[in-house]
């Protein structure tokens, strides 16, 4: 369980949104007053605290790093790719100007975020996040971070972001009713090198790609579904996935239409 609450003496404007962000999540806002985090862990018995500051949300997690909405490695990958140089991702999708991309585990938006940005103003992006709390937190930081990168904050701007699993989004979705499908899940191993994923951990869903939600992606893909997980994983055996891009820490695997 976790609450809601703001930074020490807040604004008016910063005290509403967390008002609504509480009811919205269903879940209680309580005053910060002086309290620091411990003490509210321990009177109110949470595991968490996802807090309104003026620099945006941040969530806080008895055990684990702090975490906040940042484009991460989108914007290097822009800048490569921009460059000239290859995207891991765009190049195993195959992505050009105006598709239609879904997103099925938005987790902190980098693909989508590089998917808006390659598939442009004609384009669209939607991500789905299962998990409400990590939905209310990326969807904010798409609409408010700024990267001093116009067009860059131009793509986060543009992406759709869906409070849903993509289990029933998939099952619900017509045919042939994006260009590209994308899972890219939490790997089963946690990367201990990676401060973001660490602190992401507590938030996102662990769970694997189901057979059934793949079969239905190839019904609403046009062009392919992407998978990316460890390299030498097992997924893409288990699910049909042929792998066309290895790095020395993982891979993409691909199913064309």
């Amino acid at each position: 369980m976790f609450v809601v609450t703001t930074s020490h003496e807040p604004s008016l404007i910063e005290r509403e949104q967390a008002v609504s962000i509480a009811a919205s999540l269903s879940v209680p806002y309580i005053e910060r007053d002086r309290s620091s985090l411990d003490k509210m862990y321990k009177h109110y018995e949470i595991d968490g605290v996802l807090i309104v500051t003026r620099q945006g949300l941040r969530y806080e997690s008895n055990g684990y790093p702090s975490f906040f909405f940042h484009p991460n490695l989108s914007v290097v990958r822009l800048k490569q790719w921009s460059k000239g140089q290859n995207d891991a991702m765009v190049r195993t999708a195959n992505l050009l100007e105006g598709d239609h991309v879904l997103d099925c585990t938005l987790g902190m938006g980098a693909d989508a975020i590089v998917s808006s940005f390659v598939t442009g103003e004609k384009g669209r992006v939607v991500g789905l996040e299962s998990e409400p709390l990590l939905a209310c937190m990326v969807s904010d930081g798409l609409q408010q971070y700024v990267s001093g990168r116009p067009a860059i904050d131009a793509a986060m701007r543009r992406i759709e972001v869906v409070n849903s699993n993509y289990q029933s989004y998939l099952a619900q979705s017509d045919g042939d009713s994006f260009d590209v499908v994308v899972f890219d899940p939490m790997f089963r191993k946690t990367v201990y090198g990676s401060k973001a994923m660490q602190s992401l951990k507590p938030l996102a869903n662990p769970a694997a790609v189901d057979v059934e939600s793949v079969t239905h992606a190839i019904r609403v893909a046009r062009k392919r579904v992407l998978l990316k997980e460890r390299k030498n994983s097992s997924e893409f055996t288990r699910l049909g996935f042929t792998i066309i891009h290895q790095s020395s820490s993982y891979a993409w695997g691909v199913i064309e239409k």
